[in-house]
C-alpha cells in the first residue's frame, strides 16, 4: 500500500490547529473534531458549520469579556466553596477564603487573570443544530477537570465544570 492510498482511505477526525487570537493575544490550540471520514470525502469533513464555528471564537467580541470573567469567577466560587484544598484558614476566615486568598482571587477581573486557557474545541456533530465552541481553561482551582466556556452560534453562553463537555445539553 502506498503513502498516498493509506492517506486517503484512512478515517481522520482529529486535527489541530494554532491560530492567533486577537481577543487573547496570543496563539491557541485548536482541537478539531471532525465527523469521521476519510480524504476522498474531504468536502464533509470541514463542513460550512465547522468554518463558521472557527470563525466564531477567531471573531469573538471584545464584549464577551465581562461575561467570560463572570463566568470565571461563578467557577472559583463554586470550586472553593465546595472543595478542600487544604489551605490554612486564618481566623475570621471560612474555607473558602482561604482558598480565594490562595488562588489570589477577590473578583471576576482577577479570575480571568489567574485562569490560563489551554486550547479551544470545535466539534462536527451531524446532530447538533446549532454551532459549538468549547473554550477550555485549566485554572489553578481546577487543574483536573479544567472549565469549559460554551460559544454557541457565536456568542458567549456559559461555563461547564469540565472538560468533554456534552454539548447537546446546550441545544435548547
Amino acid at each position: 500500500m502506498t503513502r498516498e492510498e493509506i492517506l486517503l482511505n484512512s478515517i481522520w477526525t482529529e486535527a489541530k490547529l494554532l491560530v492567533y487570537s486577537g481577543f487573547f493575544q496570543k496563539e491557541v490550540q485548536m482541537d478539531l473534531l471532525a465527523s469521521d471520514y476519510n480524504l476522498k470525502n474531504t468536502s464533509k469533513i470541514i463542513s460550512e458549520k465547522f468554518t463558521q464555528s472557527v470563525n466564531d471564537f477567531l471573531n469573538l467580541p471584545e464584549q464577551s469579556k465581562p461575561l467570560m470573567q463572570t463566568l470565571l469567577y461563578k467557577h472559583c466560587l463554586e470550586c472553593c466553596e465546595s472543595i478542600s484544598y487544604g489551605f490554612k484558614v486564618r481566623a475570621g476566615e471560612t474555607e473558602a477564603d482561604a482558598n480565594l486568598r490562595k488562588f489570589g482571587v477577590k473578583d471576576a477581573a482577577s479570575a480571568f487573570k489567574k485562569a490560563t486557557l489551554d486550547h479551544v474545541a470545535v466539534q462536527e456533530d451531524e446532530y447538533l443544530e446549532n454551532r459549538f465552541v468549547r473554550i477550555v481553561f485549566f485554572p489553578a482551582w481546577e487543574t483536573e477537570h479544567g472549565c469549559e466556556l460554551i460559544l454557541k452560534n457565536g456568542e458567549l453562553l456559559d461555563y461547564f465544570g469540565e472538560s468533554g463537555t456534552y454539548l447537546a445539553q446546550f441545544e435548547l
